[in-house]
């Protein structure tokens, strides 16, 4: 070969290793581009510590993942908005995130009126979104893009009748919230009331803001029941709890999820004794299928060692959508993940879900129940 052929060679040689490392520099680059989620949570206004608490497991979950090499070698990138508990603003904030052409799912709604706006926001966007919330409409039932992982209040509501039936307590003195939550809780008490023997003797209303529930609690005392549901958030809810003690009143009560958190010992103090909880976590006794997170939020977390079912359920939202990103195949779209969701089977730390076209909630087999005893959040016998 003459020295003119051995050159020409080379140089071929030499301008297709060029080709060949720019490529794989190409797909490194590609490889290495983050999956883009968006999250609305309400961090700050009247129900702020439930997004907060969602955002602290959001936060381990998404550490946790990229830590271990992300999906398929992408790190997870959160853009993490405040909605400050305002549906108006959920709404425009999700509109912002969906119009983004990186963003492949959302993260959202902590509370009714916050995640029924998000909701509607991604059925028009035609953008998956999981939230830390249960259904509160019947049309919800139909979304195909929302996906839900608190236990259906309907099913919530027949565990703390079914409790009150096995301790023999018959005459239900109620006090809810005035909003959606409370309405909904109302509705399948009184639904279901009958079936497990008991009477709603008294029902009473608040709203979030208020700080004195002495009115309400002593038309529910004159009526004598023998067992009260406290169906409120923090920190109204614990307010409650006080003032009933404060009146005498020193009946069993049961709480929704709504009340599971250390904020509820913090601000009820000895009122909170032996609280009743329908709860998705027991803090100081995780099943099996939720002891990973409990270690994990230990460590963030060691001078409040108690997990509750908010912050389970914001890691799970996380942990959902790797779980459909990991079955999905590349280029990632957004309705590939929400197929994905759409037949996800998941046992997770704060929720359990078989989701298909006709069930966007998770199973009733999420809930336990839990008791308030010196502090800590165990399981109720």
């Amino acid at each position: 070969m003459s020295a003119h052929t051995s050159a020409r060679v080379s140089a071929r040689i030499l301008a297709a290793l060029i080709v060949m490392s720019s490529a794989l520099l190409a797909t490194s680059v590609r490889a290495a581009d983050p999956i883009v989620i968006g999250s609305v949570l309400d961090l700050s206004g009247p129900v702020a510590t439930l997004g907060q608490y969602a955002k602290r497991g959001v936060d381990i979950a998404v550490a946790e993942v990229n830590k271990a090499g992300g999906v398929k070698g992408r790190p997870i990138e959160l853009v993490s908005l405040n909605s400050e508990s305002k549906p108006d603003l959920a709404a425009s904030l999700g509109l912002r995130l969906s119009s983004r052409n990186d963003v492949l799912a959302l993260i959202g709604g902590s509370f009714g009126a916050t995640q029924l706006s998000l909701s509607s926001i991604a059925e028009k966007q035609q953008i998956p979104m999981v939230t830390p919330t249960g259904i509160v409409t019947t049309e919800q039932r139909t979304m195909k893009y929302a996906f839900f992982t608190l236990v259906d209040f309907y099913d919530a509501a027949q565990l703390m009748l079914d409790y009150a039936k096995r301790k023999n307590y018959k005459r239900l003195g109620l006090l809810r919230l005035e909003r959606e939550y409370g309405e909904l809780g109302s509705k399948y008490l009184h639904q279901f009331a009958a079936k497990y023997g008991v009477t709603i003797v008294a029902e009473e209303r608040g709203a979030d803001g208020d700080r004195d529930f002495t009115a309400q609690l002593t038309k529910i005392r004159d009526a004598k029941p023998d067992f009260l549901i406290v169906w409120f958030a923090n920190p109204g809810g614990s307010l409650v709890l006080k003032n009933a003690r404060q009146l005498g009143i020193d009946l069993p009560t049961i709480a929704p999820v709504s009340m599971d958190s250390s904020a509820t010992v913090t601000l009820a103090g000895p009122a909170a004794e032996g609280l009743i909880i329908t709860s998705q976590i027991a803090g100081n006794e995780p099943l099996d299928r939720q002891k990973a997170f409990k270690a994990a939020y230990e460590k963030t977390y060691p001078d409040q060692p108690q997990p509750n079912t908010f912050e389970a359920i914001g890691y799970d939202l996380v942990q959902m959508l790797v779980a459909a990103l990991e079955k999905t195949n590349e280029p990632y779209t957004r309705e590939k993940i929400r197929e994905s969701l759409n037949s996800l089977s998941y046992d997770g730390a704060g929720t359990v879900v078989r989701y298909s076209d006709a069930k966007h909630d998770p199973t009733a087999e999420g809930i336990v129940l839990t008791k308030i005893v010196k502090g800590k959040f165990v399981l109720a016998k």
